[in-house]
């Protein structure tokens, strides 16, 4: 059985609707590094989190931010439960000061792939809308080719 009607024209742009990206001074997606914001899974979004724990500079691909602060929800959780079982907070505590260092630098890398300087970090410090506002730009997609936070592989 046919369709009477013609089929839906297929888009060939960058999806979305959005125009399309051509690769700008070799920068293709999937071959750059994790810091110049190329895409990881869990696994390596943690091992390159904490590997870069003090790394200031570069840039950090949305999939390496939110599996890295997925990582660290789930440590929180298990830090609060044990915590709460046997009656120490402090053990919650060393959880979240553990994993601050490390994910202040990344998202400060998040950033600077969304073309913001880190100093946008100190938004947090505005109670509900600051933290709303990073929120937003952590969702956003990163500047498409370079911009002046890369750094050389």
């Amino acid at each position: 059985m046919t369709s009477p009607y013609p089929p839906y024209p297929q888009d060939e742009s960058g999806g979305y609707g959005q125009p399309p990206y051509p690769p700008q001074e070799g920068w293709i997606p999937s071959q750059r590094s994790y810091l110049q914001g190329g895409p990881v899974g869990f696994g390596e979004a943690i091992s390159q989190g904490f590997q870069h724990t003090t790394t200031f500079k570069g840039r950090a691909s949305r999939s390496a931010y939110w599996w890295f602060f997925l990582f660290v929800f789930i440590m929180g959780v298990i830090g609060a439960i044990i915590g709460k079982a046997v009656h120490v907070t402090a053990i919650q505590y060393f959880v979240s000061g553990f994993f601050a260092l490390a994910s202040i630098s990344l998202a400060v890398r998040r950033l600077h792939d969304s073309g913001k300087s880190g100093y946008w970090y100190f938004l947090v410090l505005i109670p509900f809308v600051g933290a709303i506002a990073l929120i937003v730009v952590y969702c956003l997609p990163g500047t498409p080719g370079p911009n002046k936070y890369d750094i050389q592989a």
